[in-house]
C-alpha cells in the first residue's frame, strides 16, 4: 500500500482504535470495582470499653464512606459560605482592568459587558480582547466600545488561545488589579468591590461561577457544578490550601499574575494550569462565594460531552505537565501538586465503578445501603440549589434533581474517553460549545 494511501486511512484507523480502546478502558474500570467490590474488609472502632471489629465488603465500606465524604464537605462548604463575606466592599482601592477574552462570542458578549458595567466598583476599565479571524465579534466589540469605560483589542500577537489573549491584554495595560471574566458571564453588581476588598490581603480572588439552570441539561451542568466543583473540593483545600484559580471569575494583583509568568499558552485548560502554578509558587488564593457571576451552559448532550472531555483531556494534560516539572521534590508543593492532579484524573475514571458497587451491593443483598450515597447526592444539591433560589440566582428546583446521581457515571466515562485519546491519539484538537443569546 502506498503512503498516500496509508494518510488517507489514517482518520478512520486512528477513529476506530480510540472507539475500541475505549470501550475496553471502559469495561476493565467496571470489571476492576466489581471484583474489589467482593473484598472483605475490616473496620475496627476503639472504644472505650472494647474494640468494635465489623467485617464489610470493600463495596459497602466505599458507599458509607462516600456519602460521608459528601456530607463532610457540604457541610464545610456551608460553612465557608456563610462566612465567605467578612469584608466590608471597597469600591475604589486602584484600577481593576476586567479582561473578557472572546472568540465567536459576538451573540453573548452584552452580557459580561453591560454586567461589568453596572458594577459598583468606580475605578473600571473594560477591555474586549478580539482574535484576529473573528470579524462578527470584533464588530460587536467595536460597538460596545462606545460606551463609557470600554475599549476592545485584537489579539493580533498571541492569537489563537484565550491564555494568550489574556497574556497579551495583561501586557498592553497597567491597572493595579486584573479581572478576567468570560463572555457569556453576567457578573454581580458587588463582585469586583467585595474581590478587592479580599485582595487587601491576598494575591488572588476567586469567585464562584452558577450556571443557569433553565432546560434539562442546563440543570445537569448547574448540578454538576455545585457537586463536583464545588462541594467535593472542600475536604481538598482543608488539608492541602490548594485552591482553584481559574480564568473566569476571578480578580488578582497584577504582581501575582506576572510572578507566574502568565497563563500558560500550550494548555488546554490554562485555568486548571494556573491553579498549580498559584499553588506552587504560594500565592494566596480565597475564594468570593457570595456574589456569585451567572454562565451560559451547555444545552444539549453533544455540547456537554464535547465540553467535559476537553476538560478531562486538559486535566491529563496538566498532570503530565506536572510530573514532568515536579523537581525540586524537596518541596512537598510539587509533590502535592502531582498527587492532587493524579487524583482528579484517577478519581474521575472510577467514578464509573459507581454502578460496580451496586451491582456487587445487589449480588450481596445489601441493595439497601445505596440509599445512603444516593441520598447524600441528590439531597446535597437538591439544598444548594433551594438555597441559590432563596436568594434569587437561579430558577426553582424541578425533577431533574433526581437524576443528579446519574452524572458520576457519565463524566467518568467522558474522563475515561479523554485520558485514552490524550495518551494515544490525540492532537492538539478541542471542542467548543455553541453559546446562546
Amino acid at each position: 500500500m502506498v503512503p498516500e494511501q496509508l494518510q488517507r486511512l489514517m482518520p478512520a484507523v486512528r477513529g476506530w482504535a480510540g472507539r475500541t480502546g475505549f470501550a475496553l478502558l471502559a469495561a476493565g474500570v467496571l470489571l476492576f470495582g466489581y471484583e474489589a467490590g467482593f473484598v472483605l474488609m475490616e473496620v475496627r472502632l476503639d472504644l472505650f470499653v472494647a474494640v468494635l471489629a465489623i467485617g464489610l465488603l470493600q463495596a459497602e465500606f466505599a458507599v458509607l464512606s462516600f456519602a460521608a465524604f459528601i456530607l463532610s464537605s457540604a457541610a464545610v462548604f456551608a460553612g465557608w459560605s456563610a462566612r465567605s463575606c467578612r469584608y466590608d466592599p471597597l469600591h475604589d482601592a486602584g484600577t481593576v482592568t476586567a479582561i473578557v477574552p472572546v472568540y465567536r462570542d459576538a451573540a453573548v458578549l452584552d452580557r459580561s459587558v453591560r454586567s461589568l458595567r453596572n458594577s459598583n466598583y468606580q475605578d473600571l476599565d473594560i477591555l474586549v480582547v478580539c482574535e484576529p479571524d473573528d470579524a462578527p465579534t470584533i464588530e460587536r466589540a467595536k460597538e460596545l466600545a462606545s460606551l463609557d469605560g470600554v475599549d476592545y483589542l485584537i489579539n493580533t500577537e498571541k492569537p489563537g488561545s484565550k491564555a494568550g489573549a489574556i497574556n497579551y491584554a495583561v501586557s498592553r495595560t497597567d491597572g493595579e488589579y486584573v479581572a478576567i471574566h468570560d463572555a457569556d458571564e453576567l457578573v454581580h453588581e458587588g463582585f469586583l468591590s467585595l474581590a478587592v476588598a479580599k485582595l487587601q490581603d491576598a494575591d488572588v480572588v476567586q469567585g464562584r461561577t452558577v450556571p443557569e439552570p433553565d432546560g434539562f441539561m442546563e440543570s445537569l451542568a448547574y448540578y454538576e457544578s455545585v457537586l463536583l466543583s464545588y462541594v467535593s473540593r472542600r475536604i481538598l483545600y482543608v488539608f492541602t490550601d490548594f485552591k482553584m484559580a481559574a480564568s473566569r471569575a476571578v480578580v488578582m494583583r497584577r504582581e501575582a499574575l506576572e510572578s507566574v509568568g502568565g497563563y500558560d499558552e500550550e494548555m488546554l485548560t490554562e485555568d486548571f494550569f494556573f491553579a498549580y502554578q498559584c499553588y506552587r509558587n504560594r500565592l494566596d488564593v480565597r475564594e468570593l462565594l457570595d456574589a456569585p457571576s451567572r454562565i451560559d451552559a451547555a444545552h444539549n448532550i453533544t455540547d456537554w460531552w464535547g465540553q467535559r472531555k476537553r476538560w478531562m483531556t486538559g486535566y491529563a494534560q496538566v498532570l503530565h505537565r506536572l510530573i514532568a516539572t515536579i523537581r525540586p521534590v524537596t518541596d512537598y508543593r510539587n509533590l502535592f501538586s502531582v498527587a492532587i492532579g493524579a487524583s482528579t484524573v484517577v478519581g474521575s475514571l472510577l467514578m464509573l465503578t459507581i454502578l460496580s458497587k451496586f451491582a456487587v451491593l445487589v449480588v450481596a443483598g445489601s441493595g439497601a445501603l445505596f440509599v445512603a450515597p444516593m441520598a447524600a447526592i441528590t439531597g446535597v444539591t437538591l439544598a444548594i440549589h433551594w438555597h441559590d433560589y432563596r436568594r434569587g440566582l437561579v430558577s426553582a428546583p424541578t425533577y431533574v434533581w433526581l437524576l443528579v446521581p446519574l452524572l458520576l457515571p457519565i463524566y467518568s466515562l467522558s474522563a475515561i474517553k479523554a485520558v485514552f485519546e490524550y495518551v494515544f491519539s490525540w492532537s492538539g484538537e478541542w471542542y467548543r460549545v455553541s453559546k446562546k443569546a
